[in-house]
């Protein structure tokens, strides 16, 4: 038992080096405590909130402002009355009423001073022409070119089954007949016309005008 001991207490005595192990480490020059590096945390997080933020706003908005800016390249107008072409005419956007009957084709007794001519036209817009005699640009329409006379030109489908021997089938089928060779110019074209023989035509005739 004296042997342990002694041997631990050998094992256990200075030897002199202890002070080797004993360093002195420099001051750091920058302490920071736990409240200032919470507080940088904290700016560096709001910062980073904010940048993303402002980006999602952003983003969209520049989108949508280049939408809004761009420009009408085309615009579309109807042409109707005394033009070879009556209907909807596609023409750029800084058009003009000129523009619209030259495409329309406008026909030789056509009454251009009716309209103006250098009027810029906007999309939707409608130039009704009328015939040199007639009594203004806007008649263009159901109105007939003689008192008491239904103008092939201008009338609608319920107006031409007004007319005796005319149904809805018949009515579309003038209409069709119409637009396919850009408005009538004689009465006798209604002969053309499906379902109008000599008989029909004898009836129709005296009631109607171009």
């Amino acid at each position: 038992m004296k042997d342990i001991s002694s041997r631990i207490a050998e094992l256990t005595r200075p030897t002199g080096t202890e002070d080797l192990l004993n360093v002195s480490y420099p001051e750091p020059r920058l302490r920071i405590g736990v409240k200032h590096a919470v507080i940088t945390a904290a700016a560096v997080a709001a910062l980073a909130l904010g940048w993303f933020l402002l980006r999602q706003d952003t983003e969209p908005v520049a989108a949508s402002a280049l939408v809004a800016v761009a420009p009408e390249t085309e615009i579309v107008v109807s042409v109707v009355g005394h033009v070879e072409k009556q209907g909807v005419v596609t023409l750029p956007a800084d058009a003009r009423i000129a523009d619209a009957l030259t495409a329309a084709g406008a026909l030789p007794d056509a009454d251009l001073a009716s309209v103006n001519l250098a009027q810029k036209l906007g999309d939707g817009q409608q130039i009704a022409v009328s015939r040199v005699g007639e009594a203004d640009g806007q008649g263009a329409g159901p109105a007939a070119t003689d008192p008491g006379l239904l103008s092939l030109n201008g009338a609608d489908s319920t107006q031409l089954q007004s007319l005796p021997g005319v149904g809805e089938k018949t009515a579309a089928a003038i209409i069709a007949h119409r637009d396919s060779i850009g408005g009538f110019t004689s009465v006798e074209q209604l002969m053309e016309v499906k379902g109008i023989g000599p008989a029909k035509f004898a009836e129709i005739s005296p009631q109607v005008a171009p």
